[in-house]
């Protein structure tokens, strides 16, 4: 009976870090491999929630990230980081990898910098449209780097190499690209309203309330979904309850690919995750970039987006100046041409399957060949 071997996955801080990864362990899986998922206290919890497959070992790292006026909260961060370089130690000699994939956040420094002097490969991804800096420190000990943009906006004259595979998404994401996207002027909209992970305070209330403002006629159009944190459930509730707008208001969208199916249009954030599955869902988008996002990745890869015309970006500057915000929502709402014409963009832009090419260039580098 052949041997099983070990594989490393790492990545954590935030849910755009894991999902690629938990599916690319999924993969990894269903050809014989043992997966040893590393991860943080952060996304520790959304991680064992999410999969439950036999060869799969979930580790909890310890680290976390820098502050920028706390001493002794850096002094603990500190404190942590050489933790987590001597439980990456035990784990490398534990499990002994023969390969280590990272996904981007601080902790995947330690154990795969430990990997690569243990002779195991290394292959990164990036979701982003400039490289986070976990992957930017590691980018010179890595075997290779894959992106989900086809360009890195800031690789200046060529010094990244990287091949481009896409973004690992959910099998339930991909099977809605095989739907005919339809939508016309007699259609009710339906309108997907996300904020990242946790949903956004800004985003949350300021476009309920900008909503709530349309000319009745309009607002007999659409019908929404959207997640909104607890603190401010009553508050959008009531914004919407006394409009005639069809709604249903949710804490965590927990069936996103039954959502993504539902809607004509998604209002959200601009991270690579929520990106990548508008793009192979063939969903338009309206992206609202965090602007607080490190390098302002979120905005630079809503330029991607828009670019090639499958979204439109709403600066989060203008989420203040109501009149308009409404004048642009309108506009994008009640264009269902415009609406089809930037699914068609998604779709004949988006990747299939780039979870099960992660699997076979890690095959490749495993023989040598890269």
């Amino acid at each position: 009976m052949q041997e099983i071997k070990n594989i490393f996955v790492v990545g954590g801080g935030t849910a755009g870090h894991v999902i690629p990864a938990i599916q690319l362990s999924r993969d990894l899986i269903k050809n014989n491999y043992k997966v040893i998922f590393i991860t943080d206290y952060r996304m520790f919890g959304f991680v064992s929630k999410n999969i439950k497959e036999k060869n799969f070992k979930l580790l909890c790292l310890k680290g976390r990230g820098l502050y920028k006026n706390s001493i002794l909260k850096n002094l603990l961060s500190l404190y942590l980081l050489f933790l987590a370089i001597f439980q990456s130690l035990y784990f490398i000699i534990m499990y002994r990898p023969v390969l280590s994939y990272g996904f981007g956040g601080g902790i995947t420094v330690a154990p795969l910098m430990l990997s690569k002097i243990f002779k195991a490969p290394i292959i990164l991804h990036e979701g982003n449209a400039v490289l986070g800096k976990a992957n930017k420190f590691l980018y010179k000990h890595a075997d290779m780097l894959t992106t989900f943009f086809p360009h890195l906006d800031d690789n200046i004259n060529n010094h990244y190499k990287y091949r481009f595979v896409g973004m690992p998404v959910r099998k339930e994401i991909e099977k809605i690209s095989k739907k005919k996207y339809e939508v016309n002027d007699n259609d009710l909209i339906n309108i997907l309203i996300t904020g990242g992970s946790l949903g956004a305070e800004v985003m949350a209330t300021k476009i309920a309330k900008a909503i709530s403002c349309f000319p009745e006629k309009l607002k007999n159009k659409i019908s929404i979904i959207q997640q909104v944190r607890k603190e401010n459930y009553l508050y959008v509730k009531e914004l919407y309850d006394k409009s005639s707008i069809k709604f249903k208001l949710e804490t965590y969208i927990e069936n996103m690919p039954k959502s993504l199916c539902w809607c004509h249009l998604i209002i959200c954030r601009s991270g690579a995750g929520t990106l990548a599955e508008n793009l192979i869902s063939g969903k338009p988008s309206i992206m609202i970039p965090l602007p607080i996002s490190s390098d302002n990745h979120q905005m630079k890869n809503a330029l991607m987006i828009e670019k090639i015309g499958a979204g439109q970006i709403i600066n989060d500057t203008e989420l203040n100046d109501r009149d308009i915000l409404i004048s642009k929502l309108k506009s994008i709402i009640l264009n269902t041409e415009g609406l089809y014409m930037m699914s068609k963009s998604a779709k004949q832009n988006s990747t299939i399957d780039s979870s099960n090419e992660l699997v076979i260039l890690g095959k490749k580098v495993l023989n040598g060949k890269k």
